[in-house]
């Protein structure tokens, strides 16, 4: 074949390949990735109870040892043993709060109905005194326009919050069958976990190659230790969050004080927004009503929480997964500023994969470092 012919074929392909991979990019952005993100968000949904049923597996996968090694029982018996212990306990617990919940819930449900009505009048004189106070100004009709529709659109917006805040809890009651079922099969599935567990890892052990088995034996082993010491940590500072609201919320004289305590607990699991997603707007709500002091008592209890929450975090986490401080607080804070409050969440998960490879042994079998001739 001709040489230059032979060459330009060369750039041809080269050309070809190069415009196949830009292709294959952009249509993995543009296409792949955003229908594997769609299929992908059911997930969490459909696996909810057993990833549950994972976690509860990992907290009372202790008790069931105890059982087995000092109380010498089979193991089948001992994780039954477990289950009615701790499952009983929380369930126990569980029907003590909820009973103090129903009565809350309702109450607060109807103090939403009455009130609903209440609020928008108000907001209506504090639109009807803005808009006297506007027209007293003599500004231009097109201000003056500007401002009466976006008041119309806050009162709208307003009326909006409080009727979705009212269908919200009334379809906390509408769910309560389906929250029983998701309890129901979590426990079943918590069961099979832990009862199958030498069979399930005996499972995953097999299906891996056999060049990387012992290796992924060790990581997975390490990867258990390190994320069950996530849970747990993290468990532990939505339960401190939940007790300081609680316990400040009482000393405050607030109604439904537990409800509130339970809402901010689950609110801080949102990273950045945690409690302030429940204790901003209602101090908000409370400057303006003119309860200047319960408004300033709030914003002080606030302030409290993050701040215990913030000095906490990086001390428990790193203490549960076996990290200083100071790299958990850096791991937090990298992901924050590249991934925002999905980065938060993922940049100590990473770290801890990151460590649990490195103790496994894994980068011990990559030399990057040059030979000696």
């Amino acid at each position: 074949m001709d040489p230059e012919l032979k060459a330009s074929l060369k750039k041809l392909l080269t050309l070809t390949s190069l415009v196949m991979v830009l292709l294959a990019i952009y249509l993995t952005f543009n296409y792949v990735l955003p229908l594997f993100g769609r299929v992908a968000s059911y997930f969490p949904v459909v696996l909810m109870p057993f990833i549950l049923a994972l976690v509860i597996a990992i907290v009372v996968e202790p008790v069931v040892i105890f059982f087995e090694t000092r109380g010498g029982l089979h193991r089948n018996l001992a994780v039954v043993l477990s289950l009615v212990m701790v499952m009983g306990g929380f369930v126990a617990f569980l029907a003590m709060i909820s009973l103090v919940l129903i009565k809350e819930t309702t109450e607060l449900y109807k103090l939403a109905v009455a009130r609903s009505d209440d609020v928008i009048n108000q907001v209506l004189i504090w639109v009807d005194q803005y808009r006297v106070s506007f027209l007293q100004l003599n500004l231009p009709p097109q201000v003056e326009s500007a401002v009466g529709l976006n008041l119309q659109k806050a009162v709208e917006l307003i009326q909006k919050l409080m009727d979705g805040f009212i269908n919200a809890l009334v379809q906390g009651f509408v769910t309560l069958p389906n929250i029983l079922i998701f309890i129901g099969i979590a426990t079943v599935a918590t069961y099979l976990i832990i009862k199958d567990r030498a069979l399930i890892r005996t499972f995953v052990i097999r299906i891996m190659p056999s060049s990387v088995r012992a290796d992924g034996t060790n990581i997975v082993n390490e990867l258990f230790k390190a994320l069950s010491g996530f849970v747990k940590a993290y468990s532990i500072l939505i339960t401190i969050t939940a007790v300081l609201t609680l316990v400040s919320l009482k000393i405050l004289g607030v109604e439904y004080a537990l409800l509130i305590g339970l809402l901010v607990g689950i609110a801080d699991v949102l990273p950045i927004l945690g409690p302030g997603l429940i204790f901003l707007p209602w101090v908000i709500w409370e400057f303006i009503k003119g309860n200047i002091g319960m408004g300033i008592s709030l914003l002080i209890v606030y302030i409290i929480i993050t701040a215990v929450r913030q000095f906490l975090e990086p001390q428990i986490v790193g203490d549960s997964i076996g990290l200083h401080p100071l790299v958990t607080l850096i791991a937090l804070y990298v992901g924050l500023r590249l991934g925002g409050i999905y980065g938060m969440i993922l940049g100590p998960v990473l770290v801890v994969i990151f460590i649990a490879c490195y103790r496994a042994g894994l980068f011990e079998r990559f030399d990057w470092r040059e030979k000696d001739e």
